[in-house]
């Protein structure tokens, strides 16, 4: 993870540069961002707060406020980063330095469970969205598996559509809606959702009818392609494909069938604009079969 925000040092420097402000501010923040590049954070902070709480340098909140996250990672506070960030999408989301964070955050695989990444003004959210794991047991796509006692999925079923409701914030509407997409597609291992083999022919057309639906919740939920949940859009409907077309998730071998190609295709039209996506090239791949 460290790696991918050295690349994002040069971006910055350059941005930093380029910038319509006076040379003194331009200086300023140079210079914090020299101190934290030889680890004097400390220092580096000190520059950055003073120059955010002075006249000259509130114009450039979304810059300082990028760096000061960037300080708190390199220091190993991740819920700190987290804050700085979350205040930078929130208050400007069409800066370029929101759009950077967005894209970076979407492509870092979440943990089931990143209560370290919430910190006050998120902690009652972080605390509702771990607690529906207590209910049933989730396959984790890109990581490796790890499995608890089984649950009552039944339970979180009921759970994330009553936290859908609480949330007016499209983002945490998105995450419950994400988690009961997985829950109801199947993809758990309490033998629940659609495809299970305990279901009638009634439960497996609901199950079905259900996650199309989700899935378009979850598009609704989801501003444009530099929204930070836009990755996990994409996801979801390449296992929806995945799961239409009788596929394991980790086969090397899918075929296409009707109700499966929609979604394939779907992913493929999300990421128009990333050519290299994982999913997409997948889903070219599984399609061109």
């Amino acid at each position: 993870m460290k790696k991918l925000f050295i690349s994002i040092l040069s971006i910055s420097l350059f941005y930093s540069q380029g910038s319509e402000t006076n040379n003194q501010t331009n200086k300023e923040i140079q210079k914090a961002v020299d101190y934290y590049n030889v680890s004097l954070f400390n220092e580096s902070k000190n520059v950055l707060i003073d120059l955010l709480y002075s006249e000259k340098g509130s114009q450039l909140e979304p810059e300082i406020r990028y760096h000061l996250g960037i300080i708190s990672f390199y220091e190993g506070n991740i819920s700190n980063a987290q804050i700085q960030w979350t205040k930078l999408l929130n208050k400007y989301p069409k800066d370029l330095r929101s759009k950077e964070i967005n894209r970076i955050l979407s492509k870092i695989n979440r943990s089931e469970k990143s209560d370290e990444l919430f910190k006050e003004e998120n902690f009652e959210y972080s605390q509702d969205l771990s607690q529906a794991f207590i209910f049933w047991t989730p396959i984790i796509p890109n990581n490796k598996l790890f499995w608890g006692d089984l649950k009552n999925p039944t339970e979180a079923n009921k759970y994330y559509r009553r936290l859908i409701k609480k949330y007016d914030d499209p983002k945490k509407k998105f995450m419950f809606t994400y988690y009961l997409f997985r829950l109801q597609a199947g993809f758990n291992r309490d033998s629940y959702g659609y495809n299970n083999k305990f279901n009638n022919e009634l439960k497996h057309k609901a199950f079905k009818n259900e996650c199309s639906l989700l899935l378009i919740q979850l598009e609704e939920f989801t501003s444009d392609e530099t929204d930070i949940n836009y990755n996990l859009l994409v996801q979801a409907n390449y296992l929806w494909a995945i799961k239409l077309s009788d596929s394991k998730l980790f086969s090397g071998k899918v075929k296409v069938n009707e109700e499966s190609k929609p979604y394939f295709n779907k992913v493929i039209e999300l990421t128009e604009k990333f050519p290299n996506d994982m999913y997409r090239t997948f889903s070219k791949h599984w399609l061109d079969k």
